[in-house]
This record gives structure tokens, C-alpha cells and sequence, in this order.
């Protein structure tokens, strides 16, 4: 075939777009784009496609791409007749075309050109007629005797997926039917196309109705997807992948029904080890993501869950790799370290592991499946493993318990003594791998298990002061990791007994170590103990801050982190020590954060911020002087823009949306992007019709996450700034707050939590310069003039407004962020600071109680299962804690809104509700009693009585705690009116008294609660009081043990009882003696004052 002149010309040019010479690309391209602009280019690039006899398969395929670029600003351009003529001519290429490339390219030309005439009569009832031909082709080929042929309408069908889903819906019935036979055939080839291109429409239609249509087809896929896995098939394997993980998503029912079946499916593709990592990890993410759109529905499937369960055990105990490596992943140092260790190997270029990936598969699953469904079956293997005689699957059972730990906190805090056991004895295993991963877990559960694990200081901390001297030095460096989990809420007297051998010891771990993963997890641990030991590590304050000196001085690259971490040791030293120890180090520290700044390190910027934050607020005015400085720096890097959109292909989008879920689901994961990808079409960009065609598509946005690190650094250094610095912090709020403000509308939660947690900071420089520190506000008075400075006024006026946007944000973390800010303003400004947002605020707050705010909206992909499987949302507490507020500030006129709100708190006490719940609504009724009082008359036989009685019967000890406080404050502030009820009351309460106080701070503190009930209904009205069997009882469990803030009511009522030589009390003179000098004792929590008055009433009572 002889080319036209036209057409031969155009063959010369784009043959040079074949060529390896990227200047000659360049300059073919360069010539082309005149010719490009002109319709006749299309006739032309048609002849050049047909010319198999005169060119070459690699120019043809391009001619088809540039062609189908161009295609869509000139088709319009011709009249009927040739249009028809060139749809006809494109079917004819594909009929007789044997080149693959060539045909491929002629696929994605037609369905470009089926796509732009479909839209040209998108008004028209039969948009889709625009080509009838090619849905007779299709149809034809689709039943041809020839596999290629097949194989070939299944390839238009994918290329055409975006045209069908919105204009073929008439034709979805056949289509169906077409599917199904592809996905029958018995040619491979003719099957993985029909896989690929249903994929592509299930996808496309995931959150559409009509997906029910195509749902029954699930389990074809399934099926011609586990034949190609079982041939190691991977492209198809991986494409199935793709489809199933859109799924998960769907709201359909119908889709729903196959979820068992998927969940099979990607199962058998994590364990199978003949799979690309990469391909078992997209099944990961679909089980995970499953797990987050459907967990009630997985979690209710039981053998579907042990199933995964196995799965997953056994990855990680047959895997070679350390499965607590999971905590150092991201530490370059822990890989450079380790990195010729057995079993110590990444996956390759990075990528994820066998261990890696099961492990973030069962945290996926341990955060989102309710946990009535998942603890247990989790617990219960690990337990099993645990007295395994094999090493492997101890380490299993220990590091999945770890693993576990963020997940299930409560359950596992109301186990642990059923689970510490276990752990401390896998502690000293003779297996290092098992040593390291309880340490692992040790750590997980001194992080996530507070306060409940600190009642095992006694234990923990010899553990693994003796795992400091591990023969391992994995082992070594994960039980610091332990240390500075387990001490930062220590108290002084649970570390002290360990104190001088462990600085000593964790000292010389520092100067003998060269590894510098293990001097960073040191130089932590020794962080964490100085805060656990407070004033008490004054006397090794000079030698640490000295070791700390040298580390601080780091220039190498490589010892950033490290110098960044001895930086935030000086800084914990300081919050320790206070600013008289710490004042001969602040100089010199401050000038280590600053030169940080000068460095090019997005990490020693962070630890400067965090130092900056730390030292503020221990230095309090003293740190004023260097904020003329620091407080504009901090302004510009908040006002940094730390991403941008780019224009992307919409294969790019979708890859980037799934990378970044991956991110956000697998903690223990790293995928990676491959930016490097070609897809069909995405060359030649400067050939685009960039003149015509539209612009409008998917961007990715591109992210500096350390900028998005640094951000939130800075911003939580102004807000200590602003808490700290006093009336020295005025001259730069305006400024801070214009910025707080723009950046508190970023696209990043995690920034919009910083900013709602620093925006309550500040009010107080206002509060210090024009109040003294202190506004002097009445309960509910707010006829009267406002407290308020003007300055004041402003500042809480913008801020409550921003804040209560911030209570309708989308992510949980941020909204109970925000709840806690306005609590802390409301509290420092009292009802006027409410006033002008009442009513915005009151009613976001209702939507959170009745979960009808945007936050809750966001996880129901079809799953109308009720809440009764629904676990505690952590945010919840600073909610209900709000609504305390409320009765504190607004006092009685907060009486109107309980007819709304106590129906909708009481839903949270039910007795299929988590302890959690329960615990926090009836603390939340209790606030509201005891701020109320007789505010709440109405509402005590029918909302306080029944709930306060059902809650002292619970099995959990905090939810009888705070239902003894209920009747305490009820009882005090409902005075005489509920004395008839005083021995009902009573009664419920009495087995409160025989807890064993020795069960744990909750249990210690249910006792204690107990107590101050008692107290305030004796002191409300002791004649209704049987004090005779009474006070032997309370006397008996005094002094309180854990709750010192009810110190003061207990004792008043005995000292009001003893003036007045009450004979019930006089009778137990010598148990009351004990109970005061217990009390009044050196080692006691008693506060001063009330010390001194405990030791007079000892004195009277002799």
C-alpha cells in the first residue's frame, strides 16, 4: 500500500518518535504539532495505521496513539458522511489487525471515538446509538469461534468502561450476559480480558445502584482469579485486587453478600508465597479494608475471622523476620544497624514483608472489628502459642499480642491479669526473637493500657532492667523502647526503687554503644525515667545533661535524630526537674534547637519545636525574652503551603489514592509508589490536544509529609508560647491567630487537631495581662456586664467561633480536640465566653450525643446492624466532658436542654454498650448532677435513680465508681427530698466496700468513691444516716486509697461528726485515730492544708 504524500509524511515524523534519540523525539514532535492542528491529520494517521506491508508494528502503535490524542478536537470538524466512513474504517482495522500493540492501540482509538459521540447526543433518549455498528461488532465478536476475536470485544468493552457506565445502563441485562460467557471460556486469554474489563465497570459503578446488576457476577471473577493465582498469574491476580479492594467500599447489599468469598479469596493470595509480595500486600489491603468498611459483618462471621486469624499467625510464626521490627521501620538507623542480622531482613527496595504485612493486616483488624468479636479468638491463639515448645510460635503469640494492644485496649486493660503473666514469662524465654518481642509487646501495652499496667511497676521495671543486659542487642533496644512507654506516667515512688541502677545502667548502654538505633532508644528511655522520677532525678540531671552536651553537638547527617533526640531529653529533663534545677542548661539547650533550625533537617526542626514547647513551659517568663525571635519563624513555617495538586492521569489518581490508603491503613507496612509507571497513552504529551480538549480531571496532590510534621510542631510551640509566656505573648496574638485560623481549615487532620488544641492557648495572654490570671465569673449569670476585658472578649470571640466549626469537622480526633478547647475556655471565662455561640455549640454537641454529627457519618458502607457491636469512641469523653462544662458554666439554665440531652447519654449506658460507654455516660450524668443540684428534681426518679442503681450492679469498676459519685453529688444536692431513699441507696452501695482495694487503682478508686457518697449523704443529713452501722464500714476502708480529690469531703464530714462528738463515732475513737494518722503521715497524698487539720483532730481525739 503507497502511502499519500500527506500520510508519508506524517509516517516520517512519528517513525522518529520510535527512536531511542530523545532530542529527535523532540524534534519530530516539534513538526508534528503544526500538522496535528489540522483535520486532515486524521485520514492520514488512519492510512499510516493500515500500512502493515510499508511500516512498522512500532510506528503504527504510535500513529494509533497520537491519533486517539488528537482525535477529540477534530471529530466534530467532519460532516456526517466522514465520520461514518472513519468509524466503519476503524472496525475494519480492528477486524483484519494481527499486530497486538497495533490493535491495542486501534481499541483504546474506537473507544475514544465511541466516547465523543456518545457525549455528542448525551440529550438524546438513545445516546448510545451514535455507533451502532460497534456494539453489533462487539456483539459479533463476542460470540466468534476465534479466542482472539473474543478475547478482542472484551478488550473494547474495558476501553470503553467510562461510556458504558453512564450511557449504556439500558444495556446492562445483556451485557451481564456477555460477561458471564467471557468469563466462562474456555480460552485463558478470552477469560483474564473479561476479568480485567468487568473489573474496570465494577469499579466505575462500586457506589452506584446498578452495581446490584453486576454483583452475582463476583464470584466468576473469583473463580477465574483463583485459577490464575494458582498459575502464578499475577497480572490478573493483581488486577482482581484492584476491583475487590472498590468493593469494599460499596454500599450494596448485594456486593456485601459476597464478602465472605472475597475475603477467601484475598486470604489464600496473602499466604501464598509463590505471589509477588506487592500482590499479597493489595490482598492485605483488601482484608483491612474490608475490616474498616464492614466490621460488624466480618466480625459476626466467626469462622470467616479464625480463619483470617490462622492465616496470620502463621505468617508471622514461620517467617524468618523480627516480628517486633514493625516499631523501628521507619528509623534508618534501626536498618542500618541491624541490617546484616539473621532474620533482620526488609523485603526488597523497602518494600513490605511477610511479618509486615500480617501484622498490619491484624492491628487493621483489631482497631475496626468490634472487639467482643475479635479479642478473644486473638487472645486465645496467642495464649495457645505462648505454651507452644516451638520458638516460632511463641514469638507468634507474643508479638500478635502486642500488635493487639492499640486495638483492643479496653478489653486487654480488663485482662491483664490474665495476660502480664504470660508476657513476663516470654520475657525471659530462652529465645532472643521472643525476648524481643515481648519487649515489643510490653511496650504496646505500657502505651495503650494506661493507667491499668502501672499497677505492675514492681514487675515491668525489673524485667527489663535485667533485658538491659541482654545478650541481644535487639533485645537491648527494644526493652528501652519499653522503658520510655512504661515511665512516662509513672509516678516518682513506682520508679524510685530502680532509679540510680537504671540511670546508671542506661548511661553506660549510651557511651559503650556504637549502634545508633540503640542510643536513640537510650537516650528515650533515659527521657522517660526523668519524667517518671520528677524532682527526684535532680541529682543526675549534671552527668545526663553532660552526656546529652556531646550528642547535641552532631553535625553528620546521618546523627540528626540522635542529636534531635538528646535535644528532647533535655527537654523532658527539664518538665522533670523544674526551672530552678534546669536553669544552668536552658542557655545551651536553646542555642542546640535554634542551630537546628539553620540546618536543612525537616527532624531536628521538629525536635527544636518540641524543645521550644517544653522549655516554655517550664521556663515560664523566663523564655520571654527569646520570642521577638522564634514566634515569627514559627508563624512562617505554619504559613508554608506543604503540598500542591498536579494534573494526573486517572490511572494515577487511582494509584495514588490507593498508596495513600495503604499508608493510613498498614502502620507496620511501606508501600511504595512507583512514579515511573507508563501507561498506554501517557506518552507523547506534548502531542496532546491541549487546544481543545478539556482540562478538567484528577490531580494528585503532592506531599511534603516532613514539612506537614514540622507544621504541627510549630504550631504546638506557639501554643505553649501563648499558655507560658504571660502578657509577653500579647504583641504577637494577632499574628498567631490569623495563622491559627488559616490553618486550622487544612486539608490535614492532623493539623487541624494542633491548631484546635492551641487555639484555647490563646485566651490566656489576655486573661494574664488585663485579669491578673484570673476572671472572676458567676455560674450562670449572664444578664450581668461581662467579666471580660474588651481584648478578651475579641479573642474568645474569634476562637470559641472557629472552634465550633471544628466541631462539625469529618475526623473524630479533631472534634473532640475542639470540645476540650471550648471546656478549657468556657471554664477560664466563664458563661459570657459561651454566650454569643450558645446555640451552634449546644447543638453540635446534641448531633455528637445522638451521632448525628459529620464525623459519624463517614463509616457506614451499608452496614444497618444497629450500634449494639459499636466499641468506644475515645473523642466521646471530651464530648460528655463538654457537657459537664455546660452545667458548670451555664448552671441552671442548662435545666432546659436535659429533656434533649439525658435521653441521648443514657443511650451510652446501656448494658450492651462497652464499659466505656457506660462509664462515661453515668460520669456524665454525675457531672451534671453535682453541678446542677436541684436542677435535676425532675429528672431523679425517672433518668439519675434507675441508671445510678442499674450502674453499682456493672461488672466493671469504673462504671460503679462513677455511679457512687452519681448518688453522692445527687444525694448532696438534692438535700432532704431523697433522704426516704437513703436506705435503698445505701444498700445498692454496700458491696462497693468489699472490693479489694489491692485489685487495681480502678478497684482502689470505686472503694474511695464509695466513700465520699457516703460522706456527702451524712453530711447532707446524718439522722437519716444509720451512722452505727455505717461509720465502722467507712472506717474501715480509710484512708482513700487512689481518688485524693475527694480527700476533702470525706474528712470534713468526720471532722463535722467529731465536733459535734458524734456517740456513733466516738465509739470507734481508735479506728478513727489510725485513719488520721494514716492520713496525716509523710507518705501520704493528703495536701498540706488538710494535713495539718487531720494532725489537730488526732491531737483531740487523745
Amino acid at each position: 500500500m503507497v502511502l499519500s504524500a500527506d500520510a508519508a509524511q506524517m509516517a516520517t515524523y512519528l517513525a522518529a518518535l520510535t527512536h531511542p534519540d530523545t532530542n529527535a523525539i523532540r524534534q519530530a514532535e516539534i513538526a508534528l504539532k503544526p500538522i496535528l492542528k489540522n483535520q486532515q491529520c486524521v485520514p492520514a494517521m488512519v492510512e499510516v495505521v493500515k500500512s502493515r506491508e510499508t511500516q512498522s508494528d512500532a510506528v503504527r502503535h504510535v500513529t494509533a496513539i497520537v491519533l486517539r490524542k488528537r482525535i477529540v478536537g477534530h471529530l466534530s470538524k467532519f460532516d456526517a458522511a466522514t465520520k461514518a466512513a472513519l468509524r466503519a474504517e476503524l472496525l475494519s482495522i480492528l477486524q483484519t489487525e494481527s499486530s497486538r500493540p497495533v490493535r491495542n492501540g486501534v481499541v483504546a482509538l474506537v473507544a475514544t471515538v465511541c466516547k465523543v459521540e456518545a457525549e455528542a447526543s448525551a440529550d438524546s433518549a438513545q445516546a448510545a446509538a451514535g455507533w451502532p455498528e460497534l456494539f453489533q461488532f462487539i456483539a459479533a465478536a463476542a460470540g466468534d469461534a476465534h479466542p482472539e476475536a473474543r478475547e478482542l470485544a472484551f478488550l473494547l468493552l474495558g476501553e470503553m468502561t467510562e461510556t458504558i457506565g453512564i450511557h449504556l445502563k439500558p444495556q446492562f441485562g445483556t451485557l451481564v450476559s456477555l460477561f458471564s460467557a467471557g468469563l466462562s471460556d474456555g480460552d485463558i486469554k478470552v477469560q483474564n480480558a473479561s476479568v480485567k474489563a468487568l473489573g474496570l465497570l465494577l469499579s466505575y459503578l462500586s457506589d452506584e445502584d446498578e452495581i446490584d446488576t453486576f454483583a452475582p457476577l463476583v464470584p466468576p471473577i473469583l473463580t477465574v482469579a483463583e485459577a490464575c493465582r494458582a498459575r502464578n498469574d499475577e497480572e490478573t491476580v493483581s488486577t482482581t485486587l484492584d476491583v475487590l479492594y472498590d468493593l469494599c467500599f460499596s454500599p450494596s447489599q448485594a456486593v456485601a453478600a459476597h464478602m465472605a468469598t472475597i475475603v477467601k479469596f484475598s486470604q489464600m493470595c496473602m499466604a501464598d508465597s509463590n505471589l509477588e509480595m506487592g500482590v499479597r500486600d493489595s490482598a492485605a489491603l483488601v482484608v483491612a479494608t474490608m475490616a474498616e468498611s464492614r466490621p460488624k459483618h466480618l466480625g459476626r462471621d466467626g469462622p470467616l475471622l479464625t480463619g483470617l486469624l490462622e492465616t496470620i499467625f502463621n505468617l508471622i510464626e514461620n517467617s524468618d523476620a523480627s516480628a517486633a521490627g514493625a516499631l523501628f521501620e521507619s528509623n534508618p538507623a534501626w536498618k542500618e544497624d541491624f541490617d546484616d542480622n539473621e532474620g533482620y531482613d526488609e523485603g526488597e527496595d523497602g518494600g513490605p514483608t511477610e511479618t509486615g504485612m500480617a501484622q498490619g493486616t491484624l492491628d487493621m483488624l483489631a482497631c475496626e472489628v468490634p472487639k467482643k468479636y475479635i479479642f478473644e479468638p486473638v487472645v486465645s491463639r496467642c495464649m495457645s502459642r505462648l505454651g507452644s515448645a516451638d520458638p516460632k510460635q511463641r514469638k507468634a503469640g507474643i508479638a500478635c499480642l502486642g500488635v493487639i494492644a492499640e486495638g483492643c485496649t479496653e478489653p486487654l486493660r480488663e485482662n491483664l491479669a490474665l495476660v502480664m503473666p504470660h508476657v513476663f514469662k516470654a520475657a525471659g524465654d530462652n529465645d532472643a526473637r521472643v525476648r524481643e518481642c515481648a519487649c515489643f509487646a510490653l511496650g504496646q501495652i505500657s502505651e495503650h493500657c494506661q493507667p491499668e499496667v502501672l499497677s505492675y511497676s514492681s514487675q515491668i521495671l525489673p524485667i527489663v532492667f535485667a533485658l538491659l543486659d541482654d545478650d541481644n542487642i535487639a533485645v537491648q533496644a527494644t526493652s528501652c523502647y519499653v522503658l520510655e512507654m512504661f515511665c512516662e506516667r509513672l509516678e516518682p515512688d513506682g520508679v524510685r526503687p530502680l532509679l540510680d541502677p537504671l540511670v546508671k545502667k542506661l548511661a553506660s548502654m549510651l557511651e559503650a554503644t556504637n549502634k545508633r538505633s540503640v542510643q536513640e532508644m537510650t537516650v528515650a528511655a533515659l527521657a522517660a525515667t526523668a519524667v517518671a522520677a520528677e524532682e527526684e532525678f535532680a541529682p543526675y540531671v549534671p552527668g545526663v545533661a553532660n552526656l546529652m552536651s556531646k550528642l547535641m553537638q552532631l553535625k553528620d547527617e546521618k546523627t540528626f535524630s540522635l542529636r534531635g533526640r538528646a535535644l528532647e531529653c533535655m527537654g523532658h529533663i527539664a518538665i522533670a526537674v523544674g526551672k530552678d534545677t534546669f536553669r544552668p542548661y536552658f542557655q545551651s539547650t536553646m542555642q542546640c534547637a535554634c542551630e537546628g533550625l539553620t540546618f536543612e533537617s525537616t527532624d531536628l526542626h521538629e525536635f527544636a519545636y518540641a524543645a521550644f514547647a517544653n522549655l516554655s513551659k517550664v521556663m515560664g517568663d523566663e523564655f520571654s525574652p527569646v520570642l521577638q525571635e522564634l514566634v515569627p519563624h514559627l508563624i512562617t513555617v505554619i504559613s508554608q503551603d506543604e503540598g500542591q495538586l498536579e494534573k494526573a492521569e486517572e490511572e494515577q489518581v487511582r494509584k495514588f489514592l490507593n498508596a495513600a490508603l495503604f499508608i493510613l491503613f498498614f502502620p507496620f507496612t511501606h508501600t511504595l509508589i512507583n512514579s515511573h509507571d507508563e501507561y498506554q497513552g501517557n506518552q507523547f504529551n506534548a502531542l496532546d490536544d491541549s487546544d481543545e480538549e478539556d482540562e478538567d480531571g484528577g490531580y494528585v496532590m503532592h506531599i511534603r509529609t516532613a514539612l506537614l510534621e514540622s507544621k504541627k510542631g510549630a504550631i504546638t510551640a506557639i501554643g505553649e508560647m501563648a499558655a507560658h509566656s504571660g502578657a509577653a505573648f500579647v504583641p504577637f496574638l494577632g499574628d498567631a491567630m490569623t495563622v491559627l485560623l488559616k490553618a486550622a481549615d487544612n486539608w490535614h487532620p492532623l493539623i487541624k487537631v494542633e491548631c484546635a488544641d492551641a487555639m484555647a492557648s490563646l485566651v490566656v495572654p489576655c486573661v494574664t495581662q488585663d485579669h491578673g490570671g484570673e476572671i472572676k465569673w458567676e455560674k450562670g449569670d449572664i444578664a450581668g456586664a461581662s467579666p471580660m476585658s474588651t481584648n478578651t472578649t475579641q479573642a474568645v470571640n474569634v476562637i470559641m467561633k472557629a472552634l465550633v466549626t471544628l466541631m462539625q469537622d469529618e475526623t473524630k480526633e479533631v472534634v473532640g480536640k475542639a470540645c476540650e478547647s471550648i471546656q478549657s475556655i468556657i471554664e477560664l471565662c466563664g458563661p459570657h465566653a459561651l454566650a454569643p455561640v450558645a446555640n451552634e455549640c449546644l447543638e453540635a454537641t446534641y448531633a455528637l450525643l445522638a451521632k448525628e454529627a459529620p464525623c459519624q457519618q463517614l463509616e457506614d458502607y451499608g452496614e444497618e446492624l444497629g450500634d449494639e457491636d459499636d466499641d468506644h469512641d475515645v473523642f466521646m469523653t471530651s464530648v460528655c466532658d463538654l457537657v459537664g462544662s455546660f452545667g458548670r458554666v451555664m448552671g441552671q439554665h442548662f435545666v432546659q436542654y436535659l429533656p434533649k440531652y439525658l435521653p441521648a447519654i443514657c443511650e451510652y449506658a446501656r448494658s450492651s454498650r462497652p464499659p466505656s460507654d457506660r462509664s462515661m455516660a453515668i460520669g456524665c450524668l454525675g457531672e451534671l448532677a453535682q453541678e446542677l443540684g436541684a436542677g435535676i428534681s425532675d429528672y431523679w426518679p425517672t433518668v439519675f435513680y434507675p441508671a445510678a442503681i442499674a450502674s453499682l450492679g456493672d461488672p466493671d469498676y469504673s462504671v460503679r465508681r462513677n455511679a457512687a459519685f452519681c448518688i453522692g453529688v445527687s444525694c448532696e444536692g438534692l438535700g432532704e427530698s431523697l433522704t426516704p431513699q437513703y436506705s435503698t441507696l445505701l444498700q445498692a452501695m454496700s458491696p462497693l466496700f468489699g472490693i479489694d482495694v489491692n485489685d487495681g487503682d480502678t478497684a482502689a478508686a470505686c472503694v474511695d468513691n464509695a466513700s465520699a457518697a457516703v460522706a456527702r449523704m451524712i453530711t447532707t443529713s446524718p439522722s437519716n444516716v444509720p451512722l452505727a452501722q455505717v461509720l465502722p464500714v467507712l472506717l474501715k476502708v480509710l484512708p482513700l486509697k487512689n481518688d485524693m480529690t475527694e480527700n476533702e469531703t470525706v474528712y470534713n464530714c468526720l471532722f463535722g461528726l467529731l465536733q459535734k462528738n458524734q456517740p456513733d463515732l466516738m465509739a470507734n475513737k481508735v479506728e478513727l485515730s489510725r485513719v488520721f494518722a494514716e492520713a496525716a503521715s509523710e507518705a501520704s497524698k493528703v495536701d498540706d492544708d488538710l494535713k495539718e487539720k487531720l494532725k489537730l483532730a488526732l491531737q483531740s481525739l487523745h
